[in-house]
């Protein structure tokens, strides 16, 4: 029996606009799934740097010193719930690294390694904070962070929490960095690493020097505009 050309025709277009449709609501919900993705991570982000921040503003004073690499001091709430110290078998580079390890399955608090020093030979300057890291059974995260202090106020900080830079679950070592500008007004400089969540994480080959100008910060994701962007929104969506 013939179809008459009116009914495919009808149906070719009816296929077409359900086709259509569905493209567009999956287009859409992609989209919403993907900013919030993001907002999500941007969110993590400001939240670790808040509790790294505050977790770093003193060493604690009741942990053992003599168990602790010379020069470092341990940051964190719970000391208990951390151990630190040297590894002589796992290292990169020289003699040993440093580790902070997870005594318990859901430790309370960060346990972190920190240092600090005078900022006189840097103030004004772009400065590299480099170090290599391995990490076995982390939940979380492991990271480094560099921090600047002026009268007892934070003036500039950064870690390397972001996504793409953070480190968890198993691996061998990887070299993270941060560039950072100090500025002309920094009185000390403070440098760590940190560990949040179970796990262990092992530092070898920390670098801490004065680079060019024109290294890239690695604090932004890409050139900074000149002027304001789609203010009326008249440019759509990303």
């Amino acid at each position: 029996m013939a179809v008459p050309l009116s009914n495919i025709v009808s149906s070719g277009i009816g296929g077409a606009a359900v086709a259509l449709i569905t493209y567009l609501t999956t287009r859409q919900r992609i989209r919403a799934e993907a900013r919030k993705l993001d907002a999500e991570a941007e969110r993590t982000r400001a939240e670790t740097a808040i509790l790294v921040a505050a977790s770093t503003t003193s060493p604690t004073s009741d942990f053992d010193s003599a168990a602790l690499p010379k020069g470092w001091h341990v940051t964190g709430g719970e000391t208990e719930d951390h151990t630190y110290g040297l590894d002589n078998h796992m290292h990169q580079s020289g003699t040993a690294s440093a580790f902070i390890r997870a005594t318990r399955p859901n430790p309370r608090s960060i346990g972190g390694l920190m240092q600090s020093f005078q900022a006189d030979n840097y103030a004004g300057k772009r400065v590299r904070l480099s170090a290599l890291m391995r990490t076995k059974d982390v939940t979380e995260q492991a990271a480094i962070w560099l921090r600047v202090d002026a009268q007892g106020n934070h003036i500039a900080f950064e870690n390397t929490s972001s996504e793409s830079r953070r480190l968890s679950g198993t691996s061998g070592w990887i070299r993270r960095e941060i560039v950072l500008d100090v500025p002309p007004e920094g009185r000390i400089i403070l440098l760590g690493a940190f560990l949040i969540g179970s796990g262990c994480v092992w530092f070898d080959s920390f670098t801490f020097e004065v680079v060019s100008d024109n290294t890239p910060l690695t604090e932004l994701t890409g050139e900074p505009n000149t002027e304001p962007a789609n203010l009326d929104f008249t440019q759509g969506l990303n």
